[in-house]
């Protein structure tokens, strides 16, 4: 009787040590399928969370379709690498922000942190005197910068489309 129970616990303990072997880990991308960026964002206005905003992600020229917000206000998206998308919020009372993010990386680059997005909304009785021209551009422009070990928005962009929007944005985008 003993021998009976004893062979079936032992196959459970070992079942996991075999499962583990078989689920080694990647060295290289094209070992494994599914490689994403993930993003995990935040709409503000003023430094202060918002609610009931609405995200669309768009990939190349093709919408993708809406993003769902959770219970807490944050948005998440898991964007496939090597591809452009571009990530619209918008919210009644305020001006539409676009954020363009390439998730192009090294191709021997197999661990990265998610990307920690901050979207700052403008009321749209605020953005008098823009130039329209300039407002139909991404408000950033997020790349992987190899020097930080992650990604992030390009300053240089982000301190141009501030200019051009005569100061109305904030340091966050």
């Amino acid at each position: 009787m003993k021998k009976s129970i004893l062979l079936p616990l032992l196959v459970l303990i070992t079942l996991p040590a075999v499962h583990a072997q078989k689920r080694k880990l990647v060295d290289r991308r094209e070992q494994a399928e599914g490689w994403y960026v993930p993003v995990r964002g935040e709409v503000l206005a003023d430094g202060k969370p918002v609610r009931d905003y609405q995200v669309e992600l768009w990939k190349g020229d093709e919408r993708v379709g809406q993003v769902a917000v959770d219970k807490k206000g944050g948005f998440n998206l898991d964007l496939d690498i090597d591809q452009s998308f571009l990530v619209r919020v918008t919210k009644e009372g305020f001006e539409d922000k676009l954020v363009l993010i390439e998730t192009a990386l090294p191709p021997d680059l197999v661990t990265y942190p998610d990307y920690i997005c901050y979207v700052n909304l403008i009321p749209r009785g605020k953005t008098a005197g823009i130039d329209p021209f300039y407002a139909d551009f991404p408000s950033a422009i997020v790349r992987w910068n190899s020097e930080m070990g992650g990604f992030y928005h390009s300053e240089r962009y982000l301190e141009h489309i501030q200019t051009k929007l005569a100061g109305h944005a904030q340091a966050s985008f």
